[in-house]
C-alpha cells in the first residue's frame, strides 16, 4: 500500500511541474428586483493546460436561487475543454466548450429536478502575477434543458444569452 501512495505521490509532482495545472473559481450574483429575482453561484473548478491555447477543466458548483417566495439550491458538474484564441500581452480572450448537468431541489417539492447545457462560453483572462490569473465569464452559445425555470443553468432552450445571469468573475491560482 506504502508502495501505490508513493508513486501516487511522485505522479501528482510530475503532474503539477510545469505550472500546468490551475485551481480556483468563480463567484456569480444577481439581483432583478422587478421580478424579486436573486440569485447567487458559487463554482470552484481544476483544470491543466495542455499547451499555451488549450487546457482541459472540470468545475463543479452550487446555486441558490430565490424568486417570488420560492427558493432553489442545485449542484452542477461542468466539464469543459478551453481554447485561447487572441493574446494580447496580460490579456487573453478565450471560449470554454463543454457541457453541464445539474440537480437541483425547488423547496416544498418532493423529488429533485435535473438540467443540463452544451454549448460554448466566451470569456477573459487577465494574468495578475505569473501565478494568479482573473477569469470573467460573460454570454452563453447553445442549448440549454430544464425541468423548470429554477434550473441553475437559466431558461430552457437554444440560442445565444447575453445577460447578467450569465456573468461571472474569478481567479485561478497556476501551480
Amino acid at each position: 500500500m506504502k508502495k501505490y501512495l508513493l508513486l501516487f505521490a511522485l505522479a501528482l509532482i510530475a503532474f503539477t511541474a510545469n505550472a500546468q495545472v490551475y485551481l480556483g473559481g468563480e463567484v456569480g450574483f444577481w439581483r432583478n428586483s422587478d421580478a424579486n429575482r436573486t440569485t447567487f453561484v458559487l463554482h470552484p473548478e481544476v483544470g491543466y493546460n495542455l499547451s499555451d491555447k488549450w487546457a482541459l477543466g472540470i468545475g463543479a458548483g452550487f446555486t441558490h436561487q430565490y424568486q417570488n417566495g420560492l427558493s432553489a439550491n442545485g449542484l452542477t458538474a461542468d466539464p469543459y475543454a478551453r481554447w485561447s484564441f487572441v493574446k494580447f500581452g496580460p490579456v487573453s480572450l478565450f471560449l470554454d466548450m463543454g457541457f453541464g448537468v445539474a440537480s437541483y431541489k425547488v423547496e416544498d417539492a418532493d423529488d429533485s429536478k435535473t438540467g443540463w447545457n452544451i454549448g460554448m462560453k466566451p470569456g477573459v483572462r487577465v494574468s495578475l502575477t505569473k501565478k494568479i490569473d482573473f477569469l470573467a465569464h460573460c454570454g452563453f452559445l447553445g442549448y440549454r434543458e430544464a425541468d423548470d425555470n429554477f434550473a441553475p443553468y437559466g431558461e430552457q432552450g437554444f440560442g445565444f444569452m447575453l445577460s447578467g445571469y450569465d456573468l461571472s468573475f474569478g481567479i485561478n491560482y497556476n501551480f
